[in-house]
């Protein structure tokens, strides 16, 4: 870097958000999709809870816990799909 005060540039490694407006009460609250070191990408999706106080959180501190982590798969044309590549 020539530049001291230029940053390096960040990689990204996925994106995960929360799935507010749920048209079904067994979808997701959280989900996304996230990509390792490797490049491997993987899709995601978990449940929102209330912790029981009887481990390292707080009594109903809301925590999210993973129910799918399996790897993206490829479309036909071999091609991930991206959901940053979607237009506004």
């Amino acid at each position: 870097m020539d530049n001291p005060e230029q940053k390096p540039e960040r990689k990204s490694l996925g994106v995960i958000f929360p799935n507010e407006n749920k048209e079904n009460p067994k979808s997701y609250d959280i989900k996304g999709t996230i990509t390792l070191p490797d490049g491997q990408k993987f899709r995601i999706g978990g449940y929102k809870a209330a912790a029981t106080g009887t481990g390292k959180l707080p009594k109903d501190a809301p925590y999210y816990w993973m129910h799918r982590v399996e790897p993206l798969e490829e479309n036909n044309a071999g091609v991930l799909f991206s959901p940053a590549s979607l237009e506004s």
